[in-house]
């Protein structure tokens, strides 16, 4: 069964700052296991979870600002068994992984040379994750390369609108998915440039109407204001299901989708059972 695990669901400068909200991006399993914005708190939560870095496949990072990419580079180590195994993909933007616009990179070159692959993708881009096509989308944010995500997973097509401001063109390239994940920063009433608020995601679900939209990333702002009331805002004036995520909630899509909470979801072993704990140091 696919998976999505959210790791962290703040997002912005000042729920990254005071960790309102954890900001440890999504853990998405589904025959592969991709690592998608692991921004601080993401080793925290994985070692909550009893999650094993040394499982991941892929680590994935849209662009480059530090509550989408600060604790990469430790994932990195992780998937490699501390380098000792050259194993995995580094997928990210132009600025993420080369620098770009003033951004970046926000991965050092050492760390580029642990994992088997290493992926600088742009808008349109199309690759392979294991069994699983991803494919590059672009968004309309200060990062000018960061780029958002869509996964043909084996429940269907689930996709990641990453930081953009409400842009019909950016919003097109979500067509026909059955999950969508919105980075949902500002609240209602509160629009600010290069961020979606509660008003544009209403706007983009009504318009995709996928089965189910979930929703990320909240700023500071949006979290004092209500992240319920953000959901039930969107639900109503667009009359799709929309979830706002939890920390450590892990959402399961099989024929129905379900929601489940830390105690309610399985997340497996902390270490792998072929990790030599003598090498942990």
């Amino acid at each position: 069964m696919t998976s999505l695990t959210f790791l962290g669901t703040g997002g912005g400068r000042f729920a990254t700052i005071y960790q309102v909200r954890s900001t440890g991006g999504i853990y998405l399993r589904d025959g592969v296991n991709i690592h998608l914005d692991p921004g601080p708190g993401a080793l925290v939560n994985m070692a909550r979870l009893k999650m094993d870095p040394a499982h991941t496949d892929a680590v994935m990072i849209s662009h480059c600002h530090p509550d989408h990419y600060s604790d990469a580079e430790v994932l990195l180590e992780g998937m490699t068994r501390g380098g000792l195994k050259k194993k995995g993909s580094l997928i990210g933007s132009l600025s993420a992984l080369e620098g770009d616009h003033g951004h970046g990179p926000a991965v050092s070159s050492y760390h580029r040379g642990l994992p088997e692959r290493v992926l600088t993708v742009k808008k349109g881009d199309r690759f392979q994750i294991g069994p699983m096509e991803a494919q590059a989308v672009g968004t309309k944010h200060s990062d000018p390369t960061g780029v958002g995500f869509r996964f043909q997973t084996s429940a269907g097509l689930v996709s990641y609108m990453s930081d953009s401001e409400l842009d019909p063109e950016v919003v097109d390239q979500h067509r026909r998915s059955r999950v969508l994940i919105l980075a949902l920063t500002r609240p209602l009433h509160a629009r600010v440039p290069q961020h979606l608020c509660t008003e544009d995601a209403a706007e983009i679900a009504k318009e995709l109407r996928p089965e189910v939209v979930i929703l990320t990333h909240f700023g500071a702002k949006l979290i004092y204001d209500g992240v319920g009331k953000q959901a039930q805002y969107i639900e109503r004036n667009s009359g799709i299901r929309t979830i706002a995520a939890e920390d450590l909630m892990t959402v399961h899509l099989g024929k129905s989708i379900r929601a489940l909470s830390k105690g309610e979801a399985d997340h497996g072993s902390v270490l792998d059972e072929d990790v030599n704990p003598t090498l942990l140091d």
